[in-house]
């Protein structure tokens, strides 16, 4: 009696470790064919009430998913032995080899995304940043994520390998900033804004060149230099890139003939730990206004508006005339505690 019991076990468990293996399909398949052949066994054996379409669904569903409400049931010897020595093994190790490789798939993905191998390339509008140092990068994330939309992401792409990313950011792990691939798993293509900050001036200028390449003509790309010779590649090979270049010592020497010019700079571009921040806002599609009539707009507002930036110039102007036209795709700039609705102004 032992013998045949191991066999019938033997026999469970490889079953059950085929369908594990087998292909989404091929379980579908093996699946509706168990239906379908429950539904003929019953019908042969006179089980009418549960042969109903939508009655022998219910009651199938219901049975494999180990509810069993009671309030449908074989009501023949022949129909009670079928749901015994059929249905449940089969029905039973559908759902649950089902619901095993759900969970699967999804634990695959949560590891490769933590390891850095997952793909965003689907995302639109996000920002991508390119580079990762260890003492301006987290800096820079809480930066971005203090004024981030509910509709763009962050997304990290760096040679590191980060054993406890930021679970504000998308991670990307790769062993080059250039890779095509690895930039487009990071969402380039189709990204709104990329940022290009490493530990070398030689890096950034490599991955900026690669990222503009990918980049769609809308996205704003930004990368920072401490080097000028640097900085003057990229203005000379893609003027539509904003360069920023490290302002230790003009900063130093503007601290010194204005005492606390510093400080000030450094509140204006943080957005933590300041009562007002250096705003921006694209002038919508309505009909254009005097700059000095839009000033007296956003002090109204609590902002206080500096220069204008015109939609196909990259020089901003400050302090200019009153009457000065600001024309849609103008940009401006503005001093304010939070960021304005550009809508609300134009109204």
């Amino acid at each position: 009696m032992l013998l045949p019991r191991m066999k019938l076990a033997r026999l469970f468990d490889a079953a059950f470790h085929a369908m594990a293996d087998t292909h989404w399909v091929v379980l579908f398949l093996l699946i509706a064919f168990h239906a379908a052949s429950t539904w003929v066994l019953f019908t042969v054996s006179g089980e009418t009430e549960l042969t109903g379409p939508a009655t022998f669904f219910y009651w199938y569903a219901t049975t494999a998913y180990t509810v069993g409400y009671g309030d449908l049931s074989p009501s023949t010897n022949s129909g009670r032995l079928i749901t015994a020595l059929w249905v449940f093994p089969g029905a039973i190790a559908a759902f649950t080899t089902v619901v095993a490789k759900v969970l699967a798939a999804i634990g695959e993905v949560w590891r490769l995304r933590r390891a850095g191998k997952g793909d965003y390339s689907g995302m639109n509008q996000s920002i991508v940043l390119i580079g990762y140092n260890a003492a301006r990068t987290p800096k820079m994330i809480a930066e971005l994520c203090s004024d981030l939309s509910q509709a763009q992401t962050l997304i990290l792409l760096t040679r590191q390998t980060l054993a406890e990313p930021d679970p504000r950011v998308r991670y990307v792990q790769s062993d080059s900033l250039t890779s095509t691939e690895a930039l487009t798993r990071a969402g380039v293509r189709e990204a709104s804004r990329v940022l290009v900050f490493t530990d070398s001036d030689s890096d950034t200028l490599a991955a900026t060149l690669a990222a503009t390449a990918l980049a769609p003509a809308s996205a704003h790309v930004i990368c920072y230099f401490e080097d000028e010779d640097h900085a003057r590649l990229i203005d000379q090979h893609c003027p539509q890139v904003e360069v920023i270049l490290s302002a230790g010592p003009e900063l130093v020497a503007r601290a010194c003939k204005d005492p606390g010019a510093s400080q000030v700079i450094s509140a204006l571009t943080s957005h933590l730990d300041a009562s007002a921040t250096l705003f921006s806002l694209r002038w919508p599609d309505r009909p254009a206004r005097p700059f000095g009539d839009l000033a007296r707009v956003l002090l109204d507002h609590g902002a206080t508006l500096l220069a204008i930036q015109p939609g196909h110039d990259t020089s901003p102007t400050f302090n200019p005339p009153s009457e000065r036209r600001v024309e849609p795709g103008d940009r401006l700039f503005y001093i304010a505690s939070n960021r304005l609705d550009a809508s609300g102004l134009a109204g």
